[in-house]
């Protein structure tokens, strides 16, 4: 698998306005470029009789337009300001200006002669084509945004389930042929992923299982990699370390499901965890879930989706995959109200063959680590009550649902599901801080592109559907399909064009 270039910056190539060196035509005193020389035309005659200071040149200006004796012009002139007085005094052919806000070079032409007065015109161009003056003023300048880099946990089931056969429905303590499980499949899609994108995902990782407690196992038992970037070769140890289910069926020894307690756990460590950017969990399962006591279907399940409602509530955003096998057993619905309640979307109940929105209480409301998560939600414990928050009505996230035995297509889900944590939207309200708005009015002039060299086939139409749009003055956003192309895993320069008429300085 060829690896992502490892970037992930957005590369910003923008025309700046006044701190590179453009202001428009209403900023007084900037019109001209910078002075570095003299205000006025050269004076080489006599502007009068020779000696006079007063009557060779204009009435109205010496070194260039008239004002006050900075080196810029008013805006309209374009030249250096000159002295107030009707014209230079003999020796000085204008007075020098000492220039400000353009490009460096002149300001105007040198005034160096002697014998008169300047001549009437300013040192620079004098015309009043603000846009022309405006944009030749300007700098190109290219700004590497630095985004807040996003960390996820992969989180991976590692219950008995994980290590039976594949090409089998017999359900075997753990299976003889390692490389015919889900585990060994996943693993060696999952870790040439971490290893492409570790560079621009800061990757934790966990194995989650336990033993049942109440025939001296322990539960939960997480294997963990803090998050960091460039981990994967930290993760990678762990990952190939870790020991297959035993060859056992006995409780107390076997894996178990828990889901709920474990992925609490995983999001307070990202809760706590002071890098800036967005935190993920990405939670890869192959069944049901359980208390580590192969306990009753229904009410594993509607902890684990209250859990996932309650960490995207704290800001921990869950991504559902769910692998597919002859040996999943996941009650239906159950896998979509996961992934809408890791986004944070309306979620059906999940519910067997039979059972009713009262079965989940009903069943339930005796075992004691449900009753628990009931608890903490501070919902009224009666008849009816769930741990979940459901809808008549599902919200539009799907789970990942690879085949556990098709590595291709387990490769490929796990980079999209990581490509999604790429955000679609873009602070352009501070560049290396100075704070700027957008001109919403001259955005037909702008150009986005998912290349920073910006050929014609990664240009993004400025399209609210499926392109660009701007959200405030501040705020671009990728919409649609420009959205899910940025996500891709090829794409990870963005570059933006605005002229410089359009950047509003502050």
């Amino acid at each position: 698998m060829q690896s992502v270039r490892p970037r992930f910056s957005f590369v910003v190539a923008t025309v700046l306005a006044g701190m590179l060196g453009c202001k428009t035509a209403s900023d007084a005193g900037s019109g001209g470029a910078k002075g570095t020389g003299s205000g006025g035309t050269k004076g080489s005659g006599s502007g009068g009789s020779t000696g006079s200071g007063g009557t060779g040149g204009t009435t109205s200006a010496s070194g260039g337009s008239s004002g006050s004796a900075s080196g810029g012009a008013p805006a309209q002139s374009g030249g250096v300001t000159g002295s107030a007085s009707g014209g230079a005094p003999p020796s000085s052919g204008g007075v020098t200006g000492t220039g400000s806000g353009g490009v460096d070079g002149s300001g105007g032409m040198t005034a160096s002669g002697t014998g008169g007065a300047t001549t009437s015109g300013s040192g620079g161009d004098t015309s009043n084509q603000d846009a022309a003056v405006t944009d030749a003023a300007c700098q190109m300048a290219s700004y590497t945004f630095a985004p807040t880099t996003p960390t996820v946990y992969v989180a991976v089931d590692r219950s008995g389930s994980m290590f039976d056969c594949l090409s089998t429905t017999n359900v075997e303590s753990s299976c003889p042929t390692q490389s015919d499980t889900s585990w060994v499949k996943l693993r060696d899609a999952a870790l040439p992923v971490i290893m492409s994108l570790q560079s621009q995902v800061r990757f934790g990782f966990a194995s989650l299982t336990g033993t049942d407690p109440t025939h001296g196992g322990t539960c939960p038992i997480i294997d963990q990699i803090d998050p960091a970037l460039n981990n994967y070769d930290a993760i990678a140890k762990l990952y190939n370390s870790l020991a297959f289910q035993p060859d056992t069926t006995q409780q107390g020894m076997k894996f178990e499901s828990p889901a709920r307690q474990p992925l609490d756990m995983l999001g307070a460590k990202l809760m706590a965890d002071p890098t800036p950017g967005s935190k993920f969990i990405l939670f890869v399962t192959d069944g049901q879930p359980d208390y580590c006591d192969d306990s009753n279907a229904l009410c594993a399940p509607d902890s684990v989706i209250g859990g996932l409602q309650a960490l995207y509530m704290q800001g921990i955003p869950t991504i559902i995959i769910g692998l597919q096998s002859k040996l999943n057993n996941l009650p239906p619905g159950t896998l979509q109200a996961y992934a809408n309640a890791g986004a944070g979307e309306p979620a059906q109940i999940p519910l067997a063959s039979g059972a009713d929105p009262n079965s989940i209480w009903d069943q339930c409301q005796n075992l004691k680590p449900w009753l628990a998560d009931l608890t903490t939600t501070g919902k009224t414990q009666v008849r009816g009550a769930t741990v979940g928050t459901y809808s008549a009505t599902a919200g539009p996230t799907k789970p990942y649902t690879p085949n556990a035995s098709d590595q291709a297509m387990l490769t490929a889900q796990l980079m999209q599901a990581l490509s999604g944590v790429k955000s679609c939207e873009f602070d352009l309200g501070n560049i290396n801080g100075q704070s700027i708005k957008i001109d919403m009015n001259q955005l037909g002039t702008a150009h986005v592109c998912l290349d920073k060299t910006c050929p014609s086939s990664k240009e993004v139409p400025q399209d609210a559907t499926n392109g660009w749009s701007m959200s405030s003055a501040t705020e671009l956003i990728l919409n649609g399909t420009a959205c899910t192309n940025w996500r891709m895993g090829g794409n990870n320069d963005i570059s933006f064009d605005f002229p410089c008429k359009s950047i509003i300085f502050e």
